[in-house]
């Protein structure tokens, strides 16, 4: 069962491979159209077993102020060695510092989507976040990886794990591994969602009562973890009533010249009378 299980997970993502292909060679060696695949179901599957909070001490609403906590808990773990290691002394009191701005670091780096636009958007993250709708973001950076934490009205709902895949991550070192692997691990195929005009790229994800696991494939050997609470993706319409402004690349005042306003240069001088009529006595 368990077999059937890791290919039916196979197949799944090998959907994306057949999508991408439009034709293939018929026995006369003539084009022919392959049938389009299924359209992906409406809903995540139901994982067997709860969905793994990406850090402990975290849950769905927490505020800013106790996301940092948190943190500093994760960073007073990795400093403990060193304390032991330490004499009470200078060496001590340069390790206190830098302590603490490790931990204030992370609260420094805190971004409001507000209404100005910020370094953000031409990251993977552009689609992850709006403006004017009271979010914000907070970044950690810890053993060579990145870790996002995004919030709505000062609620955590969404974490971000930046993954790169190596020969010693534990879900294996491509996208297809990681699938297959969380596929067994979570007792379903996950739903292969591929990359159109609101997703960069192709994403396979799962969920349970309270958390929305989407993997996200960033490049070949890199992948990004994202889980959000299932109620504040059910509220977001409401939760953002702040739509984000097209923006069709043209500069505001050749616009405003294609649309027949706004400043279009010198008047144009009304055309020379008629010679015939200006001579006539």
């Amino acid at each position: 069962m368990k077999a059937k299980r890791l290919l039916g997970a196979f197949l799944a993502v090998g959907l994306v491979t057949l999508a991408a292909a439009p034709t293939v060679l018929a026995a006369g060696n003539k084009p022919k159209k392959e049938a389009a695949p299924a359209p992906p179901a409406a809903e995540a599957p139901m994982v067997k077993k709860s969905i793994d909070f990406p850090i402990a001490g975290l849950s769905w609403g927490m505020t800013p102020k106790q996301v940092a906590l948190a943190i500093d808990k994760m960073i007073d773990d990795d400093y403990r060695p060193l304390y032991k290691e330490v004499q009470p002394g200078v060496k001590m009191k340069a390790l206190d510092a830098q302590l603490a701005e490790d931990k204030d670091q992370f609260r420094r780096g805190r971004i409001d989507f507000g209404t100005l636009p910020t370094g953000i958007d031409g990251t993977p993250l552009r689609g992850e976040f709006t403006y004017q709708n009271k979010e914000s973001l907070m970044t950690l950076n810890h053993k060579g990886q990145a870790t996002h934490f995004f919030f709505i009205q000062d609620k955590l709902w969404k974490v971000i794990d930046e993954i790169k895949l190596t020969d010693t991550y534990p879900l294996g070192k491509t996208f297809q591994d990681v699938a297959v692997k969380l596929s067994a691990k979570h007792g379903v195929p996950g739903r292969v969602l591929p990359a159109d005009a609101t997703r960069a790229s192709v994403e396979i994800d799962w969920k349970d009562p309270t958390t929305h696991l989407r993997v996200i494939q960033r490049s070949d050997t890199a992948i990004a973890m994202a889980y959000e609470d299932n109620g504040t993706v059910a509220n977001l319409v409401a939760l953002r009533p702040n739509k984000p402004v097209a923006d069709s690349g043209i500069d505001p005042s050749v616009a405003a010249i294609m649309r027949g306003g706004g400043d279009n240069g010198p008047p144009v001088p009304p055309p020379a009378a008629d010679k015939k009529k200006t001579n006539k006595k």
